[in-house]
């Protein structure tokens, strides 16, 4: 393992450690170093077996696996990333985002909203059955207060009649 991997590994596994325990210990600072923890530790990976790759093809050794997993690696870190800013587009995270701002309870919590994290994490199903379209969504943000931050998961239901409409708030 190169130099330039270890370093990588070792400020993920810093900034996953800060990212939980800013969480658990009530610090309202940088709480995205969650996601670029997790973020610097696929790119760790991914140099890893760059790296192997080299090594082995330099000493007549199969790399087929290894070509195989940086492959899928990548195409997974492709996938993830076009559908994290997909949502920002979306209408039901739209809804999400309006809800939230507007919601008195989480604003006595928190505090007034300052903005969102960075990077959503959730689903969206729908279904299309005669012009008719259905479904669910779930996301999971931060929320930025001026009070403190929180993780907050918002489910959204969209039947037929009706535009997407949040079911609840955990």
């Amino acid at each position: 393992m190169n130099r330039f991997t270890k370093v990588i590994f070792l400020i993920a596994i810093i900034l996953l450690v800060y990212g939980y325990s800013c969480r658990s210990f009530g610090i309202y600072f940088f709480w995205d170093s969650k996601f670029f923890g997790w973020l610097l530790l696929f790119i760790g990976f991914v140099s890893y077996l760059f790296g192997l790759n080299k090594l082995r093809s330099n000493q007549g050794k199969k790399i087929l696996w290894i070509k195989i997993g940086i492959g899928v690696l990548l195409l997974g870190f492709l996938i993830a990333g076009y559908v994290t800013f997909e949502f920002r587009n979306d209408d039901a995270y739209q809804t999400a985002i309006e809800y939230l701002k507007t919601n008195s309870q989480l604003k006595d919590e928190i505090g007034n909203i300052q903005g969102f994290g960075l990077f959503p994490c959730g689903s969206v199903t729908t279904v299309s059955f005669n012009g008719s379209e259905s479904g669910d969504a779930t996301f999971t943000l931060t929320v930025r207060g001026d009070k403190k931050y929180k993780d907050v998961t918002v489910n959204l239901k969209k039947t037929p009649d009706l535009f997407w409409t949040v079911s609840s708030v955990e």
